[in-house]
């Protein structure tokens, strides 16, 4: 099995403002497993925030070529089997594992001639409604911003520690949609219990990831009348047993957790606790996006925005329009790279 590796700067389409900071550009790391004259891809978007670099995704990848490239991939048993033995070679780095197990459950899935939904989840995949996301926004990009997702069915905001109700005002009086709040972990200092009533009183559905992880022992003394669902508490499978008494669902982001082989764990696990389920995304091509749409076939909610966010998508699969994912025919992921993505 050929192995490439390359990374690509891409860039958001409106400044991307969280409360941990504005994102001019990203660089993710992209791979290609060729064997049998098939190729599967995937990719990882690197985050500081969790030591990640695509200078470090790209060394470990590096690292595990030679057992990627004798692998003998045959089954679904087989590629969970490796997912493991990768860990050994890429560790800590969770977003190299996930950039290689995508691309082997893409590849996968192509030589079967099946969908990588089919292979995972034995149907066939269905189109995905999705949250897009406001980043922190002054007003001008507000109106920007709205301009174009007034009819979008779910609209997710992001907060700071202000917690203003600004924008959220904003928004709610000019959408009719599904609203959520992302805190980022910043609202340590607020009143948990007075925000979410009037957050609730304004239509929102659930708040994401209130306190940083390390307060999550706080949220039941908080009282909350809207669900919380995890997010930074929640990066990979072993969390989620932690967090079930806590949150009332939680993200899964396929870069924190490995790839697509954990993040269908994660599912199995978090529906038998009665979870509620989300799958997320980083700035992220539609290679990635169109993995996420896979576990988006088992969970509540979708944040799979990513590729919609930038304005130099290197890939080209699911469509999207007016904040719903469209799964395409052709199998695996069903997603291509531009000419020459993994030339020179």
């Amino acid at each position: 099995m050929k192995l490439t590796c390359v990374s690509r700067e891409l860039h958001p389409r409106h400044t991307f403002r969280i409360s941990r900071g504005t994102r001019t550009e990203v660089r993710n790391v992209f791979v290609r497993l060729e064997s049998d004259g098939i190729a599967g891809y995937g990719e990882a978007s690197p985050n500081a925030f969790y030591d990640e670099t695509w200078e470090g995704v790209t060394q470990k990848i590096e690292a595990a070529r030679g057992f990627i490239e004798a692998l003998d991939l045959q089954t679904v048993a087989g590629l969970e089997a490796a997912w493991g033995q990768l860990w050994e070679l890429v560790a800590p780095s969770r977003a190299a594992q996930c950039a290689l197990d995508v691309a082997l459950w893409d590849w996968l899935a192509r030589r079967r001639g099946v969908s990588v939904t089919e292979l995972m989840w034995a149907r066939k995949p269905e189109p995905v409604t999705t949250f897009c996301t406001i980043g922190l926004s002054s007003t001008e990009e507000l109106a920007t911003k709205m301009a174009e997702m007034r009819r979008f069915p779910r609209i997710k905001l992001k907060s700071d520690a202000t917690a203003s109700l600004r924008s959220l005002e904003y928004v709610r009086a000019r959408a009719t949609g599904l609203l959520a709040v992302d805190a980022n972990c910043a609202w340590g200092a607020a009143d948990l219990r007075a925000l979410s009533q009037s957050l609730k009183k304004l239509g929102v559905t659930f708040i994401e990831q209130p306190y940083p992880p390390e307060r999550d022992a706080d949220l039941a003394r908080a009282r909350s009348v809207l669900p919380l669902m995890a997010d930074e508490s929640c990066l990979v499978e072993e969390d989620v047993p932690r967090v079930a008494p806590l949150y009332d669902g939680f993200n899964i982001k396929l870069v924190k957790c490995g790839g697509l082989t954990p993040a269908r764990r994660m599912v199995l696990r978090g529906k038998v606790l009665k979870q509620t389920l989300m799958v997320g995304c980083m700035l992220e091509s539609s290679a990635l996006i169109a993995a996420g749409a896979v576990i988006a076939q088992r969970t509540s909610y979708a944040d799979l925005d990513g590729a919609w966010l930038i304005g130099d998508d290197p890939f080209r699969g699911w469509q999207f329009a007016d904040g719903i994912l469209t799964p395409p025919a052709e199998p695996g992921l069903g997603v291509e790279p531009e000419a020459g993505l993994f030339e020179g």
